[in-house]
Formats: structure tokens, sequence, C-alpha cells
């Protein structure tokens, strides 16, 4: 018993016109929606404005004092007691001086929408935002 003889097929089903349709589809997709897919803007963040600095720069100046028991207070936590008296210490020492220097910095600049948007020079923002009592 011998059945009809089955020809393959040429080609898949696809049409070369419908493949370049859409690839076509796919690339003008991804020209319209490409430009709106970047992360950054110019947008200053929320609530970051150069009243903002000028406040920021005087807690960092009347304030920064607070990152020396509060490096210490960290560390002691992480690392015991030794690290906290002298590394702890002396990291808190050098985070006030920075805060001070940062706090004129931002008062004297307050105007100046410097760095970008009137973000923050150092993190956290207030010497008082990661104190641990």
């Amino acid at each position: 018993m011998q059945g009809k003889r089955i020809e393959p097929t040429r080609g898949t089903g696809y049409s070369r016109a419908m493949k370049f349709k859409a690839l076509a589809i796919i690339g003008l997709t991804a020209l319209l929606v490409g430009p709106f897919a970047y992360a950054d803007n110019d947008q200053p963040p929320r609530n970051h404005n150069a009243l903002r600095k000028l406040g920021r720069g005087f807690s960092n100046l009347l304030f920064g004092i607070v990152e020396v028991p509060n490096q210490f207070t960290k560390t002691t936590a992480e690392h015991g007691g030794a690290a906290g008296v002298t590394y702890g210490v002396g990291k808190g020492i050098v985070r006030w001086v920075c805060r001070e220097f940062v706090g004129v910095y931002e008062i004297l600049t307050f105007p100046i929408p410097a760095p970008r948007g009137y973000k923050p020079v150092m993190n956290p923002e207030f010497p008082n935002e990661d104190y641990e009592p």
C-alpha cells in the first residue's frame, strides 16, 4: 500500500513582506519609545531648592558635632567597644569637620543650584538623620 507522496513546502509560511513589516514595526517602536526611556532628567529632586540648601548648610554647621557620638555608637554596635572608642570616634571627628566645611560651602553658595539641582553634598543630608542614641 503506497500513499501519496508529500512534498516539503518552501519556507515557513511567513512571507518576506510579513517579516519586513514586523521588523519595521519593532524598529519604529524602539525609535519612538527610546527617547522616553532614560533615567535622569534636568528637574531637581522634589523639595530641593535654595532655601533647603541654606537650611541644610546651617544644620551642618551647627549640628555637625552629632557625627562624633553617632559614629561612636554605630561602630560600637557593629564592631564592639574597642573599635567604637578608636575608629568610631576618629571617623566621627573627620565627618564632623567635613560637615563644618560643607555647611559653610552650602551657606555661601545657596542661591547657586550646584551640585546639580541643589542635591546634598554629604549623605545623609542632615547630621541627625542616622543618629542612633
